[in-house]
């Protein structure tokens, strides 16, 4: 996220993201398909880097990989993202005080994660089980988590209004980790959230925002 929720951290542990707003259109009933990508390709490179050493967070490379190379997700809007150890961008599994320190000024409260400038910190008990408002599996929390925290670092906000229509997947930049609010679990950008990434008007990995807002949302 931009970093998670600024005063009340982003549940999923996020930056901040374009959303509807109110009374906007309805949105997609099911997560973006794959689609062509614009012609301009934005390169992201980022290192992966997990702090922690038990068993149930020692697949976290390989999910945020595919993650981020799945044609359902941000690469639709023209990023690239590549994988390097001495990348500029950063994304740190750690435990809840290390979070907290990477996140500041964010306050995340031991129990979120963040974007914060060139570092998205993702809060190592979620990644282990979720949150007590998820109501999906974990495997879809981890996806969720990792797009919405990126999608801060790739300049998206939190939406405006976080269940545009009950019933349907969420948007991935909504703070799903806290308030679902009647939308059901989507780890995917949905194709209104694909659609104003892909207009490349907000800058890569924004430092400290005090809820940001953005003009885009549904068509």
């Amino acid at each position: 996220m931009w970093a998670l929720l600024v005063a009340t951290a982003c549940s999923s542990g996020s930056v901040q993201g374009a959303g509807p707003p109110s009374g906007a259109a309805a949105v997609s009933s099911t997560p973006a398909p794959p689609a062509s990508r614009p012609e301009a390709t934005v390169r992201v490179d980022v290192a992966i880097e997990a702090r922690t050493t038990d068993p149930a967070t020692a697949g976290f490379a390989t999910v945020v990989k595919e993650t981020l190379t799945d044609p359902r997700g941000w690469q639709q809007a023209g990023f690239a993202v590549t994988f390097t150890d001495d990348a500029p961008y950063r994304i740190v599994l750690a435990e809840g005080p290390e979070v907290d320190r990477l996140c500041r000024p964010y306050d995340v409260g031991g129990r979120f994660s963040c974007q914060n400038g060139p570092v998205v910190a993702l809060n190592a008990d979620r990644w282990r089980s979720a949150s007590p408002k998820w109501t999906g599996d974990l495997e879809t929390y981890r996806r969720m988590l990792v797009n919405h925290e990126v999608g801060h670092l790739l300049g998206q906000h939190h939406p405006a209004v976080h269940c545009p229509q009950p019933g349907r997947p969420a948007p991935v930049m909504a703070q799903q980790s806290s308030e679902l609010n009647g939308c059901t679990p989507n780890p995917w950008p949905l194709p209104w959230e694909i659609a104003c990434a892909a207009r490349h008007d907000e800058p890569l990995a924004p430092g400290y925002e005090d809820h940001p807002r953005s003009t885009c949302g549904p068509a």
